[in-house]
């Protein structure tokens, strides 16, 4: 798998980039500042939909515009794929398979797959579980659409449960007699949670399953007088 082809537009400095790619290895060289990480940055949201910086979309659309837009021609063995997406700075973002529109732009995922390695990177030790949970949950999207979809629909079931529990909330402070009536539904929405959040922590242990080995295997050849990891 390597990437033919990529484009943006309006992605953080990049106001406009076209750039043709052979198989063989490519480096970009440069002065701080110039873009270099945008490019790689846009290749990895297109694998997980999702920066590796920032936690919200709106910072990676150029200032004083409304959208921008990642364009990547994949090729893997021998069949070639286009993956579009434009990323809102407010609202849905919107994505293209071969100028086809996708139902949601999770059906992007497995298109492209890539691995970034970032400074960022030394969150997985120095910083909080977050952060861990994170990079596991990037490995588990990457293992298809309906992983991100599980994740997708386990927060949106989140925040309508909470939603509903502030909604109780405030009837019961006033002393309305339909509180009862408002939590009657929280089973549903805990069924719901449950479901889907099982989905989600059986996925995560698979994955740190598979990356048992590799990192027990790593970490002794860094520190091999210490505990097994």
């Amino acid at each position: 798998m390597y990437v033919r082809h990529l484009s943006m537009r309006d992605f953080r400095s990049w106001r406009s980039f076209e750039l043709d790619l052979p198989p063989e290895t490519t480096i970009f060289v440069g002065h701080n500042g110039f873009g270099k990480t945008n490019i790689l940055e846009a290749l990895y949201y297109l694998t997980t939909l999702r920066s590796h910086r920032v936690s919200t979309d709106a910072p990676l659309v150029h200032h004083g515009c409304a959208s921008a837009v990642i364009a990547a021609t994949v090729e893997h063995n021998g069949r070639e794929l286009t993956a579009e997406l434009t990323v809102n700075a407010v609202g849905t973002n919107k994505a293209r398979i071969n100028t086809a529109p996708a139902r949601r732009p999770r059906e992007l995922i497995g298109i492209l797959r890539s691995v970034m390695f970032a400074p960022e990177d030394l969150l997985l030790v120095r910083g909080d579980p977050g952060d861990r949970r994170r990079f596991v949950d990037e490995l588990v999207a990457q293992q298809g659409p309906r992983w991100v979809a599980a994740r997708a629909d386990y927060d949106k079931v989140l925040r309508q449960r909470t939603a509903l529990l502030k909604t109780a909330g405030a009837v019961m402070r006033r002393g309305g007699s339909d509180a009862a009536s408002v939590i009657s539904t929280l089973d549903v929405w805990d069924g719901q949670l449950a479901d889907l959040g099982a989905q989600i922590t059986a996925a995560r242990v698979d994955v740190l399953e598979a990356l048992r080995p590799h990192v027990v295997t790593a970490y002794a050849a860094i520190a091999p007088h210490s505990r097994p990891a």
